[in-house]
């Protein structure tokens, strides 16, 4: 399966999200205006890539990996930030059925590194 990584700047200008200043980090806002683009603006996401649901919620759940390992890196450990990890595996649970649990581990071991 291939995630949406590529041409993020495109994607999120074209599905219309307005990206925000929330961080004075550059990486971190950068990877944060991605991951919520996918939050906000999945149906526009499917529609303008053509790619199926389950590629969108995984890569959603890549950002939200990236997001998360980058937060805390600047900021420190914030519990919230790991129980939105949970609650996205919920979703693609009740939105998929079967989750791929191999490509979510993958995705973590790659944000490891």
């Amino acid at each position: 399966m291939k995630l949406i990584l590529d041409r993020m700047d495109e994607l999120i200008a074209s599905v219309g999200y307005c990206a925000e200043r929330k961080y004075e980090n550059e990486v971190l806002n950068t990877i944060y205006n991605y991951c919520f683009a996918f939050f906000t603006k999945e149906a526009e996401v499917i529609t303008l890539t053509g790619k199926p649901l389950e590629v969108v919620l995984y890569s959603k759940y890549y950002w939200l990996m990236r997001y998360v390992k980058k937060y805390n890196e600047v900021n420190g450990y914030d519990a919230g930030m790991e129980q939105q990890q949970f609650k996205l595996i919920e979703e693609l649970e009740q939105r998929l059925g079967d989750v791929d649990w191999d490509l979510l581990q993958r995705i973590d071991d790659d944000m490891v590194k």
